[in-house]
């Protein structure tokens, strides 16, 4: 007597569970993405504005902390040492957006000469860094 042989069954890919996890994931990375910024300068806490809505591009960032101490970008430097790399990132790209970063802490007087130091460096576009309104009561 004869015995049937079983039919060996294929194993089969379902492919709309693998697109459904790599569309889950899609949107995992797009929306992580959105949040993060590049930080380039030091954090302080700044003045709100009604038209904080602009983001240069290409930027250098000045700052001054609550301490009084200066940065440029992420870096701590003096007055001259400021002025110096600074003039050096304006030669070397004169369309640069100098970025005023200053704590809403500190004296008009030190934005002023931060103000002062970036025309000294002889940028041609300069920005003060400032929080939307309604953002400004939701940080710390």
């Amino acid at each position: 007597m004869k015995m049937p042989m079983p039919e060996i069954k294929r194993a089969r890919i379902e492919i709309v569970p693998m697109i459904d996890t790599i569309f889950f994931l899609l949107v995992f990375f797009m929306i992580a993405s959105l949040s993060m910024v590049p930080l380039k300068s030091r954090h302080v806490s700044l003045p709100e504005s009604e038209t904080a809505n602009q983001k240069p591009q290409n930027q250098v960032v000045l700052t001054a902390a609550s301490d009084g101490a200066l940065f440029l970008d992420r870096t701590r430097c003096t007055e001259p040492q400021l002025l110096a790399m600074l003039r050096g990132r304006v030669q070397s790209d004169p369309n640069v957006t100098v970025l005023i970063n200053c704590d809403k802490a500190l004296p008009a007087s030190h934005f002023l000469r931060l103000f002062d130091l970036a025309k000294q460096a002889d940028a041609a576009k300069v920005m003060v860094a400032t929080l939307p309104r309604n953002l400004g009561a939701q940080r710390p």
